[in-house]
């Protein structure tokens, strides 16, 4: 278990500087709302970067499988199915969101068409929408485990169910009423309760019971 934990706190702060990199820095470089003829323009003049932000956004998906299936191993004595349910979430999601990708290196394939380009682009967006469903999800098991297994205080499940209900709300405004802006940003400042699980869990580690150090 020791070991587990070790490995997860090594993985995380990674995830989350490469994870902000492919979802954060990248989009804010190269994408212009509604002007595919800016966006393309940014694309030519930095290639390489753009293809390094694909390559983390990859690397961010298959840490999105293997972190998870530490914590079930690291959850499994406290309660099976639920964590079972986290994994099969992250499982579900990280192909939807992989599958953005492809679109990503096809529109690097056509920028000489921009409005193609940037409908390749959308749809690597929406892709991530309905990858963040699942994002969402996977918190409420994780958080009813944390609050089960007293590895972390009881406080911090709460935070993941806070924060799974903001990806949630994230991506159905997206989805169902994509003019509510002001939602959209509430929603968004609630998935910080991952965010607080993360840090925790990175900083001061879970206090495992004597017969789970091994």
């Amino acid at each position: 278990m020791k070991r587990i934990v070790l490995t997860i706190r090594v993985l995380y702060p990674f995830w989350m500087i490469i994870g902000m990199f492919a979802l954060i820095y990248i989009p804010s470089v190269f994408l212009v709302d509604e002007n595919p003829l800016e966006t393309a323009k940014n694309i030519r003049a930095d290639e390489l970067l753009f293809r390094f932000g694909i390559l983390a956004n990859i690397i961010t998906q298959l840490l999105v499988v293997i972190i998870p299936i530490l914590l079930y191993r690291l959850f499994k004595p406290v309660d099976a199915s639920l964590a079972m349910f986290m994994l099969v979430f992250n499982l579900v999601a990280a192909p939807i969101a992989l599958f953005g990708e492809v679109h990503s290196l096809l529109a690097l394939s056509i920028l000489d068409n921009p409005l193609t380009m940037m409908e390749h682009l959308d749809i690597k967006w929406y892709s991530l929408t309905i990858a963040t469903i699942f994002w969402g999800l996977w918190l409420f098991p994780l958080g009813r485990l944390v609050i089960k297994s007293k590895y972390l205080p009881v406080w911090i499940g709460y935070c993941l169910y806070i924060g799974g209900i903001g990806y949630i709300i994230t991506a159905l405004v997206k989805i169902v009423f994509p003019e509510l802006d002001l939602v959209f940003d509430i929603a968004e400042i609630l998935t910080i309760g991952e965010v607080i699980f993360i840090i925790w869990f990175v900083i001061k580690g879970p206090k495992l019971s004597n017969e789970n150090i091994l």
